[in-house]
């Protein structure tokens, strides 16, 4: 089946941590890299309008800047309401593949409201580092 794609590239830097890492147990920050893809069906001129996705994700990704990423089962432990963005993850915090999960989501209820029809795939990368990303995908 031929498929078009498109793919958006985004920029965050947010704080977390996973207390099953000796290494990377206590709170660290990264500036995490983030490639949505969109592929539809067919052969065409125009996929979508790369702008109206490009909107759409811009808020979800803006409201990570600079917030600890806390799993919706982790224990806020004294950080304020406003200084953190809740993920749903495991309770020993927020992972890079929780990321790309809940970005996936956001990014798939978005296509439908837009109307965006044909999908083949949707693919959410996330890196925290140059070496280690997480992909959620969905066909």
């Amino acid at each position: 089946m031929d498929a078009t794609c498109l793919s958006m590239r985004f920029s965050f830097s947010s704080a977390h941590r996973v207390k099953f890492s000796g290494t990377y147990g206590s709170v660290h920050g990264h500036n995490y890299d983030v490639t949505i893809r969109i592929c539809v069906k067919g052969k065409r001129d125009l996929v979508l309008d790369i702008d109206k996705v490009r909107q759409g994700v811009q808020p979800i990704i803006a409201s990570f800047e600079g917030k600890y990423l806390k799993s919706t089962t982790e224990d806020a432990l004294g950080i304020g309401p406003n200084e953190y963005v809740e993920v749903p993850c495991i309770p020993e915090g927020v992972t890079g593949e929780c990321v790309a999960w809940y970005l996936l989501d956001h990014v798939r209820k978005l296509l439908s409201d837009i109307g965006i029809k044909d999908l083949v795939e949707v693919q959410v990368v996330v890196c925290d580092s140059p070496l280690n990303c997480f992909e959620a995908r969905s066909s």
